[in-house]
């Protein structure tokens, strides 16, 4: 016989109680540690990528050894972002001194664009009797235009543009996105809501990495391909005309009698150099630019521009003097840490700021104090500064992440926006 089938009425929809129903329901005022973890991670990372504005690679370059390159300068924009905040800032500098230079010369047109261009490889010249093409600086180009060695490129700062990858939305984003972070983060500062060791670090890292983004604001992203330029003279005129400036062999390009060994890499140390060429780091003649220029303010306010950011790197660590790490151990280690890195900074921070104001800002940094880090016994005391900042800096981005196994119970709390509502 076929089966029975049964029905609930009390279970029926037209007998059914309705559900409950909720009105106004506030989020849930807490966070999971991924909560913390992502909003360091992802600010971080678009900051350090937007950040990256390397020089022109040279003809030989892989797309493979590009982004190596890049990723070799983000992983140092990670552990010591104030370097590279330093560099850039040397070619802002340059490239705001051509400016001054090329309208000295008569050129208006010139901009601060063209000056980046031209100092990242923007400007590759041809020789006759020098098979070899390579780029020139902005210092450089100014120098064959003014003596007539070369035709002043007709190239305009909107086809400049064109050839840059950067995108303004993207850099806007990038501003929004730390601002946004920045603003959590002080909020619980203000409510009084514990602020994490990586939240700390990830503060201080979007600064430096801001700071560097707003100097290399109008210079090119991503320039693939350089502008080449013709001299009108061969290489053994434009050397005779150069007089005895020009009879130094020389060590990056046969123009360093103009604007001679600007780059770290260059200056530091003989050895260095070497280990440069024998790795395949560097060419010679250049045959791209090296992102690594030597800083040189040209006036108190200039110097400012870099010491003041520094100075404010190094400090923000000095507001987790109060973290409540795992253990006491590890927040003694802190403190010392964050002790060492401003006590390091400090010395040579100031030491430069007075250095520079004594040789009347006429030379760059690796010239000053009679040119102490270039000589053997004296170099090691920059060496030492360096070092034991560097030191102290892997130990605090280390606790950063470490320290997440164990915070207090307030730094999953989240901050209450109601509260800072005007009361009516």
């Amino acid at each position: 016989m076929p089966p029975v089938w049964s029905f609930n009425v009390a279970n029926s929809p037209s007998n059914s109680s309705p559900p409950d129903r909720l009105g106004w329901v506030s989020s849930p005022n807490q966070r999971g540690t991924m909560d913390i973890i992502w909003p360091c991670v992802s600010t971080a990372a678009l900051c350090l990528w937007s950040m990256a504005h390397l020089n022109v690679p040279s003809p030989s370059d892989t797309a493979t050894t590009i982004l190596v390159r890049k990723f070799r300068w983000l992983l140092l924009g990670i552990l010591a972002p104030e370097l590279v905040m330093m560099f850039a800032f040397a070619q802002m500098t340059s490239a705001h001194q051509s400016v001054e230079d090329m309208k000295a010369l008569g050129y208006k047109h010139w901009t601060a664009a063209h000056g980046f261009y031209a100092d990242s490889g923007g400007f590759r010249l041809h020789i006759a009797g020098y098979g070899k093409p390579f780029p020139i600086t902005a210092k450089q180009l100014a120098y064959l235009v003014e003596h007539n060695l070369l035709d002043m490129p007709s190239i305009t700062e909107h086809e400049i543009n064109d050839r840059s990858k950067a995108d303004g939305t993207a850099k806007a984003l990038t501003f929004i996105q730390s601002g946004w972070f920045m603003t959590k983060l002080i909020g619980r500062v203000v409510q009084g809501l514990a602020v994490t060791p990586l939240e700390l670090a990830t503060s201080g890292l979007l600064l430096c990495s801001l700071t560097t983004l707003w100097f290399w604001w109008r210079k090119p992203l991503d320039t693939q391909t350089p502008t080449a330029v013709h001299a009108k003279q061969d290489i053994v005129t434009i050397l005779l005309n150069a007089g005895d400036a020009a009879k130094v062999p020389f060590r990056d390009t046969p123009l360093d009698f103009v604007e001679p060994i600007v780059y770290w890499s260059s200056k530091f140390n003989p050895a260095l150099l070497r280990f440069i060429l024998r790795w395949g780091l560097q060419e010679r003649p250049l045959e791209r630019i090296p992102n690594d220029r030597d800083y040189h303010p040209r006036n108190f306010k200039q110097n400012l521009y870099l010491a003041f950011p520094v100075a404010c790197f190094s400090s923000i660590h000095l507001l987790g003097w109060n973290l409540a790490l795992p253990t006491s151990t590890e927040c003694t280690l802190w403190r010392v840490s964050v002790l060492i890195m401003e006590v390091s900074l400090s010395i040579h921070g100031v030491s430069e700021v007075v250095g520079f104001w004594r040789s009347g800002y006429k030379v760059g940094s690796m010239e000053l104090w009679g040119e102490y880090k270039k000589r053997r016994s004296w170099s090691w005391i920059f060496i030492g500064l360096g070092l034991v900042n560097f030191l102290s800096r892997i130990f605090l981005l280390t606790e950063a992440v470490i320290s997440l196994r164990a915070l207090p119970e307030a730094a999953f709390l989240e901050v209450s926006w109601c509260q800072f509502l005007p009361r009516l």
